[in-house]
């Protein structure tokens, strides 16, 4: 499953999966925005870097993924390499973490 998800959608998402071992949350901005802020336990693995699809490809590719960037747009680029190189089940923050809420 490949979806992009709302903000309501990923914060229930994280409610039911923050404490499962087989979740992760990454972000896939910059080091710069990354240390800016993130959301709940995520790692950072910058869609820019060079080496994005090798260090994606070395990700369990059973576990329960959601993703995010700043606007949108290199989450959803990162949701389709996770789908090419055969990720199960990946959710996507559609407007990226500038619709998200930090409390």
């Amino acid at each position: 499953m490949f979806k992009s998800i709302t903000k309501e959608e990923a914060e229930k998402l994280l409610a039911e999966k923050t404490q499962d071992k087989n979740f992760a949350i990454i972000d896939v901005r910059t080091p710069q925005e990354f240390a800016m802020g993130y959301i709940g336990e995520a790692m950072n693995i910058d869609l820019y870097d060079s080496d994005f699809v090798e260090k994606i490809k070395k990700l369990d590719r059973n576990k329960v993924y959601f993703i995010y960037c700043r606007s949108g747009s290199r989450s959803k680029a990162a949701l389709e390499v996770m789908e090419q190189v055969g990720f199960e089940e990946v959710y996507e923050l559609m407007n990226g973490i500038l619709d998200w809420n930090f409390s």
